[in-house]
């Protein structure tokens, strides 16, 4: 089961997008390249989309892996050094992604 909020990552690509709900999720999505769709939710629990369906992954993103993402993502949007990001749950790093957005 899918836990709101979420990420949502595209493969290949830096941006990451926070969904809070159902509906949100449809709304960004709809025009996403589907089999490329990585989402993770706020228990850190990832999924992949498969055939329009979110699939649970075997192996798990890390938080060092979910850091990373993060990072670019604030690089690539011009707030600051990725060196700078630090988070010891998937919890804050939602709370930094809010933070990048509301800037």
């Amino acid at each position: 089961m899918i836990h709101f909020p979420l990420l949502l990552k595209v493969s290949g690509d830096k941006q990451l997008l926070l969904i809070d709900n159902q509906n949100d999720l449809q709304r960004e999505s709809a025009h996403l390249p589907k089999d490329a769709l990585l989402i993770i939710d706020c228990q850190g629990a990832a999924y992949h989309c498969q055939a329009g369906e979110f699939i649970p992954l075997v192996e798990p993103i890390s938080l060092a892996q979910l850091i990373d993402w993060v990072s670019e993502y604030a690089c690539q949007n011009g707030h600051f050094c990725s060196a700078k990001i630090g988070a010891k749950s998937v919890s804050q790093l939602f709370e930094i992604v809010r933070y990048l957005d509301d800037q």
